[in-house]
């Protein structure tokens, strides 16, 4: 029997280049979707949740439903909360998991035990996931080591360049270096290709132009 899989993409970018709406773009293509909203930008969610408890009677709401969504706006200890309704994802399963700004809830070298286990064996559940950091030196490397496809926008930083490098290769890092603020590049792990590039029209980077 094939192994189910699923896919995470991750998206990192500086503050104010788009990362949000382009995962919300994706997201509107999923049927079950459960974000991790903790900046309290996603809106466009019809259920906004704000403890473990909503959490589990929103997912005895939506059992038998084919189509569904909501964000999760957490309190002040994020960690806390997100090992708190992991392992209610993780039974729950066929779903696509959003987290926003993931290194407020990881380092480089720390992953929390319940989230972990959702990131590393989230595949037998059919849990895919799309994460977004601004910078790409403190994401868990697990997490990266795992991610199936990275959206990558404009980086300067020698540190996050480097991180790229590791898991991209260097081609494409110096490729990230010499992007404008709003222009994006995805690559993907598996084909280790570019599957799109995308670059801002030169007439909406200058104000000036007509």
């Amino acid at each position: 029997m094939a192994e189910i899989q699923n896919r995470i993409t991750g998206i990192i970018g500086r503050k104010g280049t788009g990362k949000s709406r382009l995962m919300e773009g994706r997201l509107l293509g999923a049927d079950r979707i459960f974000v991790w909203d903790a900046l309290g930008e996603h809106d466009w969610s019809p259920n906004e949740l704000t403890s473990a408890e909503h959490v589990e009677q929103f997912f005895r709401w939506n059992r038998k439903k084919t189509f569904w969504a909501a964000n999760y706006v957490p309190g002040d200890d994020l960690e806390a909360e997100l090992e708190e309704i992991c392992p209610t994802l993780y039974d729950r399963g066929h779903l696509t998991f959003a987290i926003e700004e993931v290194p407020l809830v990881c380092t480089a070298s720390h992953l929390s035990r319940r989230f972990g286990k959702l990131i590393r064996t989230g595949r037998h559940r059919q849990i895919d996931m799309l994460w977004t950091a601004q910078r790409a030196s403190e994401v868990s490397r697990t997490l990266t080591s795992l991610t199936d496809e990275f959206v990558l926008f404009s980086q300067t930083e020698p540190r996050d360049l480097d991180a790229i490098a590791a898991r991209c290769g260097s081609p494409v890092a110096d490729r990230v270096a010499q992007l404008g603020r709003h222009d994006y590049i995805v690559w993907d792990v598996g084909d280790r290709k570019l599957s799109e590039v995308w670059l801002m029209p030169s007439a909406q980077k200058d104000p000036s132009a007509a």
